[in-house]
């Protein structure tokens, strides 16, 4: 396994590469925006990992695997801005800052699902799919999809419990008081670590232990 900060260089020196241009330890430091010292310590780990050649003073050259493996970041990295502005609609520079942050974290079947799901949104554009320009009517609203402890929540908050994680026996004795999934809850009040909740009709209080069990998938606004 390569390090992102190796990965990182394996990629630079794949892009510079196919400018056509000789590559040395100035073009990639000023490339990374770091030291050539820093450079030039990183280029020997990767001779060493023969992923690199070095000439004495002079040029860098990928090797055969150095080659493969900076193409496979570079792939990612472009598989995945091209998800983030093209599916989600983020502008240009966000969705490459992006794509730096996860391009080193994917497994192959993930990487391959990605496109597939990118070409076939791209078939549907192409296509003028109704549905394409619902997307992206819809992922610009507000909704809140990531249920929460009523830990979280702010009074006044309600939503359906999706859950509750406790252990028996506090598991058994929420489910008793009516606090199942599938049943709607509001928070009216906390005080002191104790939640005041109405769950149906009745108003149940809740310790913090018992509160942050309980999830609740809140209705977008």
């Amino acid at each position: 396994m390569l390090s992102p900060r190796i990965e990182d260089y394996l990629e630079e020196l794949f892009l510079l590469e196919t400018t056509g241009r000789s590559v040395t330890v100035t073009d990639l430091a000023e490339r990374l925006k770091i030291t050539k010292g820093t450079v030039t310590a990183t280029i020997q780990k990767l001779v060493e990992l023969e992923l690199v050649r070095h000439e004495r003073y002079g040029n860098l050259h990928l090797t055969e695997a150095g080659r493969r493996q900076g193409m496979t970041v570079f792939h990612r990295h472009e598989g995945f801005r091209a998800f983030f502005h093209e599916l989600l609609g983020l502008d240009r520079d966000h969705s490459s800052e992006m794509a730096c942050s996860m391009e080193h974290y994917v497994d192959n079947t993930t990487e391959e699902r990605l496109y597939a799901l990118l070409e076939y949104f791209r078939r549907a554009r192409a296509e003028h799919q109704p549905w394409v320009d619902e997307i992206f009517l819809a992922i610009e609203k507000p909704i809140l999809l990531v249920p929460v402890p009523l830990t979280l929540c702010e009074p006044g908050s309600d939503g359906a419990i999706l859950r509750i994680t406790a252990d028996d026996p506090l598991r058994k004795e929420l489910v008793k008081r009516g606090f199942t999934a599938g049943a709607e809850v509001k928070l009216i009040d906390v005080n002191e670590e104790i939640f005041t909740c109405k769950i149906g009709r009745r108003e149940e209080k809740l310790k913090l232990n018992e509160a942050a069990t309980i999830w609740i998938q809140q209705p977008s606004r």
